[in-house]
């Protein structure tokens, strides 16, 4: 009965093993993705930089 129920958990193992390989053959992001990713947060920032100032200077050089 053991051996039995061995065998059945390691078919039982291998099964989930395969299935898993199938399904993330390409889940994660690749290395280029990531490297667009970061230059587009850069751009953003930089923009934020040199526009936030002269926005703020607009906006308290409104008077009510």
């Amino acid at each position: 009965m053991l051996n039995y129920l061995a065998a059945y958990a390691t078919a039982y193992a291998q099964q989930i093993r395969e299935r898993s390989r199938r399904e993330h053959v390409n889940g994660g992001y690749s290395t280029e993705m990531i490297a667009v990713t970061a230059f587009i947060v850069a751009l953003a920032l930089a923009a934020l930089a040199i526009l936030g100032p002269k926005v703020l200077a607009k906006i308290n050089g409104v008077t009510l």
